[in-house]
């Protein structure tokens, strides 16, 4: 790994926004004290507690880039207790002020009501068709909202402003009978009061009024000397390669309210920020900071008299992930470049590039995907897109492998001394046991009889249906379970285990066809029942490749303390499985492997800019109805490889398809095109 970034620069910046909190409170308790611009009438005190948002962790990749970064920003906030406290008239003036504040501050901006359900202005409201649609969060809230203010869920608009003007005393007239608000004042007040109920004010004890205020707004509020008013400062993430790496970093979020008593117990406070998925969800226990607290002494006019640090926050730790950005950026890029050039059906895919030696994941790449930026801006559009970009693909889409499953095929026959290396085998184009499945690439084969490496090469079903039936399902089933089909890959963002076809998997299905003895022959060419991950598939050929020992796969590389140049945490490898695997059975099978990229023109220009020889498997799956998924594996360089890849193209097609994704990740390894 390069050598990290100096962290004294970050340091420093914690540590000049928390000083820049305390001078804005300090300055306004000099105010207070010195200028003598404001007298204090009452000589009772109120005392709150203000929570300092301690840092996030920061999210590298392996050489020291900063993937997720953040934003330090100001954020205006009301305090429920004090507004409450402060009595109907005061809270209402606060609101009003503030509002004011913004208008004349020109930051309308700053402060967004996403949850208002109505269109219109007070008295004149009408239910707007968000809010009227079951499935749109406007509703959820309204809902939600209803419950919490004592209103049944079919309550009307008339029932529902009628609470809101009665409950804060909107509709007030001074001694003259002249109301103290006019519709313009009610209708702003109304929509920030629902709100404040939409965001569980009450319950958090904290509202944000306006977020990333500037000082010309914070001026303004300060010399306004509202009571309950604080201005904190959050961490807004920032994503460094925007739409690149989406669905491995994930999101992050507040801690929602079947989630706090989890959270609770783990010290949280409940409007903290918390991973929600990928890695940020993953490695939270690092990435998560402690918050530290300030103590504000106000009297009852709300003036400051102190303010005190009770609890130093302490930042997180920085997360250091085993991706390469640069082979990351190729994969996603490759990937959506093959995609688009096979055209068609094909409109989806994943791929995955490994180190075989250490399990560490170098890129994962899901296709369609999406741009963490602006993932909140757009997350209906994204939920609801049947491209599904929000999925996964290769950490959660299962396919058939495919002819990909048969060099671990290969190695179980030769481990078992079922076929020997040398051993010719048969092929007329036409299998001679049970249902007598017909071998599509007969037409490849130099002669009729054929050994192990050609079958590879030639990818020849008739071989494999051969040692699938010599070998048995039990055999293959256990040894295939040994490199990793249908088993957990161990890494932290977990993902789908997939199926690994047998009597026992097929018996789990009430309804589905009793296994034959004759299916065997389809699970030895990688269908029948067995799917895989594209994750499973490079966890797979790098146990294989590798001598037959399945590591656990793994994102995370070392984790760092706040401003500490050595690692506290470095991640090591967890042996999950193993298969016997003699090295000469190996490099048959490689062999084998590099016949299938230096014989098929397709895979070969693809493959034409790689420096070193690449030994791949094909595959060709059946996809039900849809046309067939396209499947390429391969490793490099083939006799003593350092990266293996798997991609998947859905309706891809022919399997020689997907290696232009893998070519473009190789490329960009060894640096091809660059001086």
């Amino acid at each position: 790994m390069r050598e990290r970034k100096n962290p004294i620069l970050r340091y420093m910046l914690v540590v000049s926004v928390f000083c820049l909190v305390c001078v804005i409170y300090l300055g306004r308790l000099f105010y207070i004290q010195i200028s003598g611009r404001e007298n204090t009438y009452d000589t009772g005190t109120n005392t709150r507690v203000v929570t300092i948002q301690a840092a996030r962790g920061e999210i590298y990749d392996r050489n020291g880039n900063a993937l997720v970064t953040n934003r330090f920003s100001y954020d205006l906030t009301l305090s429920y207790s004090v507004l409450a406290s402060s009595g109907l008239k005061n809270s209402n003036q606060v609101c009003l002020s503030l509002l004011g504040a913004l208008e004349e501050t020109d930051a309308q901006d700053t402060h967004v009501e996403k949850f208002f359900p109505f269109e219109g202005t007070y008295p004149y409201y009408l239910l707007s068709e968000e809010a009227q649609d079951a499935d749109s969060i406007p509703y959820y809230r309204m809902r939600k909202v209803l419950k919490a203010i004592g209103l049944k869920t079919d309550a009307s608009i008339a029932d529902i402003v009628k609470y809101y003007t009665s409950t804060y005393d909107l509709l007030a007239t001074d001694g003259d009978g002249a109301r103290l608000f006019d519709d313009d004042e009610i209708d702003r007040l109304i929509r920030l009061r629902y709100d404040m109920d939409a965001q569980s004010f009450k319950s958090t004890g904290s509202y944000t009024f306006a977020k990333n205020v500037e000082l010309p707004l914070m001026t303004y509020v300060k010399e306004l000397a509202l009571s309950g008013v604080t201005f904190t400062v959050t961490a807004e993430r920032v994503y460094n390669y925007p739409g690149y790496a989406s669905h491995i970093l994930g999101t992050v979020g507040p801690i929602y309210s079947e989630e706090w008593d989890y959270y609770n117990e783990q010290g949280y406070q409940m409007n903290a920020i918390v991973g929600k998925s990928g890695c940020e969800f993953a490695f939270e226990e690092y990435l998560r900071g402690i918050d530290g607290t300030l103590i504000i002494e106000e009297d009852a006019n709300g003036n400051v008299v102190s303010v005190t640090v009770k609890k130093q926050p302490v930042a997180g730790s920085d997360v250091h992930l085993t991706i390469d950005i640069d082979l990351q950026i190729a994969a996603e890029d490759g990937l959506r470049e093959n995609v688009e050039a096979v055209g068609g059906n094909c409109n989806a895919g994943a791929a995955v590039a490994m180190d075989p030696n250490t399990f560490e994941v170098l890129a994962i790449a899901s296709y369609p995907t999406y741009d963490l930026s602006t993932y909140n801006l757009y997350y209906n559009e994204l939920a609801s897109d049947s491209s599904m970009p929000l999925l996964n693909r290769a950490l959660n889409g299962t396919y058939a492998p495919g002819s990909t499953f048969k060099p671990g095929v290969a190695a179980a026959a030769l481990t078992d001394v079922v076929i020997y290396p040398s051993d010719r085998l048969k092929c007329t184009g036409t299998y001679d046991r049970y249902h007598h499945p017909k071998c599509s690439t007969k037409d490849y084969h130099s002669s009729t009889y054929i050994d192990l490496v050609e079958a590879i090469a030639d990818s020849c079903n008739c071989y494999f249906y051969e040692l699938g039936y010599r070998l048995g399902i039990d055999r293959m089933k256990d040894y295939m379970a040994g490199l990793g089909f249908g088993e957990a890959t161990g890494l932290e963002l977990g993902g789908a285990k997939g199926s690994l076809a047998s009597p026992e998997y097929r018996q789990q299905f009430p309804y589905a066809e009793p296994w034959q003895e004759g299916d065997v022959l389809s699970a030895s060419i990688g269908q029948s029942d067995t799917t895989a991950t594209p994750i499973q598939l490079a966890s797979y050929l790098s146990a294989l490749v590798s001598g037959g020992t399945r590591y656990n796969a793994h994102l995370l590389h070392s984790v760092y303390a706040f401003g500490s140049e050595e690692p506290s945490y470095v991640s090591e490898q967890r042996p999950l499985s193993s298969v016997s695997l003699a090295p000469a059975h190996l490099s048959t099978i490689l062999e084998g492997m590099r016949q299938v990229v230096t014989g098929s023109n397709v895979i070969s220009r693809n493959m034409k800019n790689v420096p070193v020889p690449v030994g791949g498997k094909t595959g060709t799956a059946q996809n039900g109805s849809k046309d067939d998924n396209a499947l390429f594996v391969c490793a490099a360089p083939y006799d003593a490889p350092e990266i293996v890849i798997s991609v998947v193209l859905e309706q891809g097609v022919a399997g020689g398809n997907s290696s232009l994704t893998a070519a473009r990740i190789l490329e960009r390894y060894y640096r091809v095109g660059e001086e």
